[in-house]
């Protein structure tokens, strides 16, 4: 059986993290051996390793020494308006490298903090490498999301997010230590996975990876787990009415800029006339600062069946992402048959079909948000019809099954690619184009 080692900040705790662990939790029934290493273990699957710098001290110890090399790591970028910005090297790269068990394929996720970009040669030699890019970490100069700056395509530098005007500042030498380690990767041994077309783009866009081959692969959901349950039952346990016109809004950091709250507080503005307005909040912090009695925030919940509650009691979900990639709560809001409004952002417009399945505006305009908004919340034939399509769209096309298939095709492909070169055969182009390419 092929064994897959993945590579992972965590396993459960964010939503990179989550996508990566849904996957290698599908992996056991399509013929995938699969283990998984992580910085911080919080679940209790015997196939996640947690990372220990020390192996004879205790695992309280082994964390805080992970915790302490993350704070001394994130002193060499600090940006000034709250963006994340991780570097390219991290103080235990060495220890991670010698813990990871062998494999047939290693496969990478989102490792910030954990992965060194001068380990990439040589884990390229002990086995082909999958990377998938949960974000634009990977390819610039150290920010996860550029906000619109395209000086990833060059060399960064003079960086408006640190901010600076130094055109060979910090993040134009991580640019120059990705595109030194990567040149001593062959492009067999290394396939990026884009779960978005526009991440796909953005990749190919890219000076650090432009050269290597690029598969469109959206994340998956357990449809099962994720699915239309009883409203009227669910509203009453939660102390909601049936004529309530409730917005769900979901967000791991709610106050995180990139992800709306801001824009959909101006949308709601607009809309604060509709009667019996409702509007649930969903994540870590910030939901606990919404004003008003329309707002209720519901915390952090880790529970599916909780968060598939949630969706369920909801009339529309709303994700007025600023800039995103393939966000689990647009799968976890099609799988729950709950009707999405949002910006036309990243995977957002790719998993959406547009007066079927949700309603989108363009990225930024609030008055087309709120617009879109109060349209579904007024037209109940319309939200049924759309729910309906939904659940529909999740189990065609983002099903556990579906991904885990195309995921262990791709390991396929590329272990026989090289046997091919082992025997001495001449290959072609290794793998077919991606579909965005094609489209």
């Amino acid at each position: 059986m092929m064994h897959v080692v993945h590579l992972s900040y965590s396993d459960v705790s964010g939503g990179a993290a989550l996508a990566a662990y849904r996957l290698h939790r599908a992996f056991p029934d399509y013929g995938v051996q699969s283990t998984m290493l992580v910085g911080s273990r919080r679940s209790e699957d015997a196939n996640v390793i947690e990372f220990r710098a020390l192996h004879w001290a205790p695992r309280s110890l082994n964390r805080l020494l992970f915790r302490a090399a993350r704070r001394m790591q994130r002193r060499f970028l600090r940006p000034e308006n709250g963006t994340f910005m991780t570097h390219d090297w991290t103080y235990l790269g060495a220890q991670i490298e010698r813990q990871l068990p062998p494999a047939d394929i290693y496969h990478l996720h989102w490792t910030a903090d954990m992965l060194d970009f001068e380990m990439l040669p040589r884990l390229a030699v002990r086995a082909p490498v999958v990377w998938t890019f949960h974000d634009m970490n990977a390819f610039t100069g150290g920010c996860h999301y550029t906000q619109g700056c395209e000086r990833f395509m060059a060399e960064c530098g003079a960086c408006p997010l640190i901010p600076s005007q130094d055109p060979e500042d910090a993040t134009y030498r991580v640019i120059q230590r990705k595109v030194d380690a990567l040149s001593k990767v062959p492009e067999s041994r290394l396939t990026v996975v884009a779960p978005s077309r526009w991440m796909a783009r953005e990749t190919r866009r890219s000076r650090t990876f432009a050269r290597f081959h690029v598969e469109l692969i959206p994340n998956g959901i357990d449809v099962q787990a994720f699915r239309p349950m009883a409203r009227t039952e669910l509203r009453a346990k939660y102390g909601l009415a049936v004529e309530d016109r409730v917005i769900l809004f979901v967000a791991d950091m709610l106050d995180d800029r990139r992800k709306g709250m801001h824009e959909l507080d101006q949308a709601i503005a607009r809309i604060a006339h509709l009667p019996h307005l409702k509007i649930l909040t969903l994540g870590e912090t910030g939901g606990e600062r919404m004003p008003g009695p329309m707002y209720r925030h519901l915390g952090r919940v880790n529970s599916p069946e909780k968060i598939c509650e949630a969706y369920n009691l909801a009339d529309i979900f709303v994700i007025p992402t600023l800039q995103d990639n393939f966000p689990n709560t647009v799968l976890e809001a099609l799988a729950s048959g709950t009707p999405i409004v949002g910006f036309a952002t990243g995977g957002v417009a790719d998993a959406i079909e547009h007066g079927r399945s949700g309603l989108l505006a363009p990225t930024g305009d609030v008055a087309g948000l709120a617009a879109q908004v109060e349209r579904a919340l007024m037209d109940e034939s319309l939200r049924v019809e759309m729910g309906k399509a939904a659940r529909a769209r999740a189990i065609e096309c983002y099903s556990h099954e579906r991904q885990a298939n195309t995921y262990a095709a791709l390991y396929r492909r590329m272990l026989s690619q090289e046997s091919s070169v082992a025997h001495g055969e001449r290959l072609r182009t290794p793998y077919p184009a991606a579909s965005f390419l094609r489209a």
